[in-house]
């Protein structure tokens, strides 16, 4: 497990609660949903860094490690003065998954990453829901699934909530190291801010922010769901959680299924209704830098790819079968393809392409 910790200059007791609850998980074992009970038979292994207020943060770590020491083996790998440096954990994992292709390996934070709103950033209870979930042997990568966590969303970029994820060691090391990463969304940041103003592609469904974007801190939001081949899953409950309920009642209701299975942006952040309209208008959808313009344009300046005939991403957006046929075979050229097909003028969307 790679666990980033923030202890922060405000918010001390929100930031030092949700670390208090998870240590109590992660001392839980991994619960294991066929027999409805934790596992407690293997020790966890628990690589952090801490970033904010490094001395405070360092004296609350070494005392929770200490008091569940007969759960918990403990490995510092770092300590940083800046609350934003998130994305050094996650280099953690990304070593440690070049060195072990065959292993996997889990990434939680106690730190909230809200697509909705930057408040409650430190909310226990939500930490610890999430935390409980990733760490549970039924959000365990596979064949099938290479990503899981505890709810998937397409939109408004494809991510996990609260970025905390189990995965696969063999999709983790083909990702670009986190730095490498940064940089890259920065500069594809910029691209789309220019192919917005332009009206190369439009932002109807929402305005772009720089977290929506994955600029600076925020690329690691971006990073663990950015490949093509990504296949996630995850293990709440499509209908809702109950956060009154106790812990162990609320894992009886959690099961793992592979995604998209829930509404497309996390609840809050888009009225599914109007979204369900927007996506039939096929000229306008078409340009839409949070379907498939955007993503595929990410891939290939990321990757120099796109998914596979058998990816999710051209079952689940709009005209994703068009996308995927002349992406594969037009490259440049794919966005007059698929105009040509669907009957529309692509216009100047094809300049934001070819340059």
């Amino acid at each position: 497990v790679f666990y980033h910790i923030t202890y922060p200059s405000n918010e001390k007791e929100k930031a030092v609660t949700a670390i208090q609850a998870q240590f109590n998980v992660l001392s839980m074992g991994r619960y294991d949903n066929a027999a409805k009970s934790f596992d407690r038979e293997r020790k966890i292994l628990l690589y952090y860094t801490i970033a904010g207020v490094t001395t405070r943060g360092n004296e609350l770590v070494s005392q929770l490690c200490k008091k569940h020491s007969d759960r918990i083996i403990c490995k510092e790998v770092g300590m940083y003065d800046t609350e934003f440096a998130s994305g050094e954990t996650l280099r953690q994992l990304h070593t440690f998954c070049n060195a072990n292709p065959s292993s996997n390996a889990i990434y939680i934070t106690n730190q909230l990453a809200d697509v909705v709103t930057s408040k409650n950033r430190y909310d226990a209870t939500k930490v610890e829901a999430a935390t409980l979930a990733v760490v549970s042997k039924m959000c365990h990568p596979s064949e099938e699934c290479n990503v899981c966590g505890t709810e998937f969303y397409p939109l408004p970029f494809v991510h996990f909530t609260g970025n905390m994820f189990s995965t696969s060691c063999a999709y983790a090391k083909d990702l670009l190291p986190p730095k490498t990463h940064e940089k890259e969304m920065r500069n594809i940041a910029g691209d789309a801010f220019l192919a917005h103003l332009r009206k190369q592609t439009t932002t109807e469904l929402l305005e772009f922010t720089p977290q929506i974007l994955g600029m600076q801190q925020h690329s690691i939001e971006h990073w663990i769901g950015g490949h093509p081949e990504l296949k996630p899953c995850d293990v709440a409950p499509t209908n809702g959680e109950n956060f009154d309920r106790p812990i162990l009642d609320r894992m009886k209701h959690y099961s793992m299924s592979l995604t998209p299975r829930r509404g497309s942006a996390p609840p809050g952040s888009l009225d599914d209704e109007n979204e369900s309209r927007f996506r039939l208008k096929r000229e306008i959808s078409f340009r839409e830098y949070y379907y498939l313009a955007g993503n595929v344009f990410r891939w290939h300046l990321l990757y120099g790819r796109v998914p596979d005939a058998s990816g999710w991403a051209w079952q689940w957006f709009p005209d994703g079968q068009l996308w995927e046929v002349a992406a594969r075979t037009s490259g440049v050229n794919a966005v007059k393809e698929i105009a040509k097909q669907l009957g529309i003028q692509s216009g100047n969307m094809e300049q934001f392409w070819v340059e």
